[in-house]
């Protein structure tokens, strides 16, 4: 069964990105007293194998879930995707799915879902399981093509004088509210939900944030629905009474007083007494641009990377083919593969090139019983830098016979040189610059609790820590890292009442994939994505926003990541710093000797004389 609406252009459907959105009906009960707890999985396969892509939220006892989290997929209309929608029901707070029971699967191609080139289409499909034909419930698919937009609505919304529910309709509700955005006329789809307020009539929600993309797709005059609900314990929500606007008339609101919305309820509108449910009143709406990543790195914000590697004795014997550290073939070696994978997506944003490399885990001099925790690759604590990625592998491949491995695994004193550096550089308008850690290790860490706290303590600094696990090892409670992340949870300290003030940890298990180079693509991505996040989170809570582009003029014939750099100096509590305050050399630092005219643009080489590199030269630099 399908249902369409909005018509495509044949260029729109050729390329593009896709949002699916996911819901079910009369999904068969697996629970004994309770109605079970739905969660939808998404698999993609990739050379004959199913990988997982994604997971909505798991809602509790409900047999008709309406999930709010979402699908954004690539589309190609010459190479389609192949997908795996599977429905489990959630038993525990494990992530392992071999813990929970398997309600049913379809699977399908991505163009079946967008076949007929609307803009919108709903495709409903029965739930079965492999070998038995009876269905065990329908899940229904609405794929729509995203409209790229960078804007971001912020909300907050609060009600008055609601309905009560309840036992004999005499209790004060508990009410949360619902944000839906039209799919047609008729259909509405859920895209967030806020905290419920417990025995209120006059509810105020906390401010949230959404894009515009998941709020209407981009049409401000798109249908969006307000709706206020009862919680119940059984799962069988009970609802207050909804409001329909756009996001254009909540716009017009902005600056002003607040949006007043009468909130009703479809089975008291026959009547004639009936006005309204209660009131709803938008408090506050901001629309913001939404940056990236890359918007601040344009600007001449300086992403800062240091690295720190185990050498703990858990990785094995450096001579022996097993080990994570072989050195019989360097190009197995996990530690390596680690470096170049994660270290060469991330230090495109790093314009200095310049890179603190520690080790921890590991005895210097064998003859004596200390373990060194946290010490320079390079031999030079003072200064401990090295140039590019290559220079942390050169370093790593060159300390690597001296060292003894041994343990155990701390990590709280490379936590605690990270925050000395990120103290020493926090960022303004005029000087952005942030820092991330990348920490690569065999498996569980000994100091997990100092660890925790240490990480909290840098959460107010502009820090990000890439924990990055290599070899077989269980890393389910490094896995806990990112546990805190999700559903707004924020990380706190076994040992004491601490709590991070935002998200600046993020954990993946890179492991050495033989048979398909490709399955570590999406883990990265997403390491990469979770940095970019969390700078922006850092620099939007101090109003620090992307400076415009810095038009560099740059001689061809010289590479800027040579060795022409000044040397680092300058130490400050036994931390060069030097660095910190170049402001992107490629960018800022003017040669002194100049080999003819070059475009201010690309910094391609023109020839002496033409008449035009004087005018082009002269309007771009006055602009």
């Amino acid at each position: 069964m399908e249902t369409t609406s909005q018509t495509l252009n044949h260029a729109e459907l050729q390329h593009g990105k896709v949002e699916l959105l996911v819901s079910c009906t009369d999904l068969v009960d697996l629970d004994t007293f309770t109605a079970s707890d739905p969660q939808c999985v998404l698999s993609i396969k990739q050379f004959g194998q199913w990988k997982e892509y994604g997971r909505t939220e798991a809602i509790v006892e409900t047999l008709n879930p309406q999930f709010t989290d979402g699908f954004i997929l690539d589309y190609n209309e010459e190479a389609p995707y192949q997908l795996l929608f599977a429905v489990y029901d959630i038993d525990s707070r494990s992530s392992d799915l071999r813990h929970h029971d398997y309600v049913g699967s379809v699977e399908l191609s991505l163009s079946s879902l967008i076949k007929h080139g609307n803009k919108t289409t709903t495709t409903s499909r029965s739930l079965r399981v492999p070998g038995c034909p009876q269905a065990r419930g329908w899940i229904n698919i609405t794929a729509e093509f995203v409209k790229e937009t960078r804007s971001r609505a912020l909300l907050h919304l609060g009600g008055t004088k609601l309905d009560k529910k309840g036992v004999f309709s005499m209790s004060k509700t508990d009410v949360y509210l619902q944000v839906c955005r039209s799919i047609n006329s008729v259909d509405f789809h859920p895209i967030y939900k806020t905290e419920v307020v417990e025995k209120s009539q006059d509810p105020r929600w906390r401010p949230f944030e959404l894009s515009v993309q998941k709020i209407c797709n981009g049409d401000h005059d798109r249908a969006i629905r307000l709706s206020c609900l009862h919680s119940k314990r059984n799962g069988a929500d009970e609802l207050i009474g909804y409001a329909d606007t756009t996001l254009g008339d909540i716009y017009k609101y902005q600056g002003k007083t607040c949006m007043m919305l009468d909130l009703m309820e479809p089975k008291k509108k026959s009547k004639k007494s009936y006005k309204n449910s209660g009131i709803l009143k938008v408090l506050q709406f901001r629309l913001d641009m939404q940056h990236t990543l890359l918007d601040y790195v344009r600007g001449g914000c300086l992403i800062k990377m240091m690295f720190a590697i185990d050498f703990t004795a858990s990785n094995g014997d450096m001579t022996e083919a097993n080990c994570l550290h072989s050195i019989t073939d360097i190009q197995d070696n996990q530690y390596v593969h680690a470096i170049k994978r994660m270290g060469n997506l991330l230090s495109h944003c790093a314009l200095d090139q310049q890179f603190p490399a520690f080790g921890f885990g590991a005895k210097l001099d064998p003859s004596t019983p200390a373990v060194n925790h946290c010490f320079a690759l390079n031999g030079s604590n003072s200064k401990p830098y090295v140039r590019g990625v290559q220079g942390v592998l050169d370093s790593y491949q060159a300390i690597l016979p001296q060292l003894k491995f041994a343990g155990p695994s701390v990590l709280t004193p490379v936590l605690t040189k990270a925050l000395q550096y990120a103290r020493q550089t926090i960022p303004s308008q005029d000087n952005q610059c942030y820092h991330v850690l990348v920490i690569i290790t065999d498996g569980v860490i000994n100091d997990m609790d100092q660890a925790i706290d240490t990480i909290i303590e840098g959460s107010s600094l502009p820090l990000s820590i890439l924990v990055l696990g290599v070899g077989p090892a269980d890393f389910t409670t490094m896995e806990h890292l990112n546990l805190n992340s999700i559903g707004g949870h924020i990380l706190k300290s076994h040992t004491n009442s601490a709590k991070a003030v935002r998200d600046n940890v993020h954990f993946a298990a890179l492991r050495k994939q033989k048979y398909n180079m490709c399955a570590n693509d999406t883990i990265t991505r997403e390491a990469l994505a979770t940095i970019s996040k969390q700078l922006i989170e850092y620099m939007k809570a101090r109003g620090i926003s992307p400076n415009r582009p810095v038009l560099s003029k740059c001689n061809p014939m010289v590479n800027w990541m040579s060795d022409e750099s000044s040397d680092v100096g300058d130490n400050v509590d036994g931390i060069d710093t030097s660095f910190m305050s170049t402001a992107s050399m490629s960018v800022k630092k003017k040669r002194s000797h100049s080999l003819g005219p070059t475009c201010p643009t690309c910094g391609a080489a023109m020839e002496a004389g033409l008449a035009s590199w004087v005018n082009v030269s002269d309007s771009m630099l006055a602009r």
